[in-house]
């Protein structure tokens, strides 16, 4: 789920979890129809390459999550979108206490995608590394994204891949593109309990343009969560999130998105 949109991304098929094992789980899943956050109904899976139209019935997928010890986890997910193109990826998460209150959490993430039908031609690495330092209630984060290849693949309808280090409003995924991540975030709890705040940049260049042009892009996102601690309101919370986006040859743009969210456990 991609909690930056009001309206989400929903599918049909079915999902299966279990564990193998104490540190070994996984899950399984087919799945036949999207629907955009755009959209009302549920469409086939599709990507558009040089403005074709190609179509999936469906997606099958497995994945592995492997936990080495409570602060180092793996995790290998395979895809196989039918007629479009397979997807790998691999992840690798740590976490290293420092000191008392000083904590290291690392993501490493590999994706490769290639086609699988002789209508297209998919050929795309997507390899991120995250470092962030918690210092108390503070969060110091720099992140770094690069794209080996063509454009990575995103079905139409710009369905979320929010595994991507960069993955912001946009997505920084363009072909060869290489971007860079800076992330601070605050938690007032000491002041103001269940209000929280983050501010990202991200910017990203070697972009290179249809018309041979070279582009650079980047985003700024601000984003302040407040989460009712009354007992009359719990599980309301409300949301804001800034965004600004710039690129040298383009169109910029400039949102402010809010949001009331309610939650409750049955």
């Amino acid at each position: 789920v991609d909690t930056s949109r009001q309206l989400l991304t929903t599918y049909q098929g079915v999902n299966l979890k279990f564990p193998v094992m104490e540190k070994l789980k996984v899950e399984l899943g087919h799945v036949t129809r999207n629907s955009p956050r755009n959209k009302e109904d549920f469409y086939k899976f599709s990507y558009t390459q040089n403005g074709v139209k190609h179509y999936s019935d469906g997606l099958d997928y497995i994945n592995f999550v492997y936990d080495v010890n409570k602060d180092l986890n793996v995790n290998y997910y395979y895809g196989h979108l039918d007629n479009l193109y397979d997807k790998h990826y691999l992840g690798v998460e740590h976490k290293y206490p420092i000191a008392e209150n000083i904590a290291l959490h690392s993501k490493l993430r590999y994706f490769n995608s290639q086609d699988n039908s002789s209508a297209l031609d998919i050929d795309s690495q997507n390899i991120g590394l995250l470092e962030t330092v918690k210092v108390k209630n503070h969060s110091i984060g720099v992140g770094y994204q690069q794209i080996v290849g063509d454009a990575y693949p995103l079905p139409d309808g710009f369905l979320p891949e929010l595994y991507f280090i960069n993955w912001n409003v946009t997505g920084f995924f363009k072909k060869n593109e290489k971007s860079w991540h800076f992330i601070y975030g605050y938690d007032f709890k000491d002041y103001v309990p269940g209000l929280t705040s983050t501010a990202k940049y991200a910017m990203g260049d070697d972009i290179k343009m249809a018309n041979g042009q070279e582009n650079k892009e980047s985003e700024f996102n601000l984003f302040t969560s407040y989460t009712f601690q009354q007992p009359m309101l719990k599980g309301f919370s409300i949301q804001h999130l800034f965004a600004k986006y710039d690129q040298d040859h383009g169109n910029d743009f400039v949102e402010n998105r809010f949001f009331i969210n309610y939650q409750r456990k049955f």
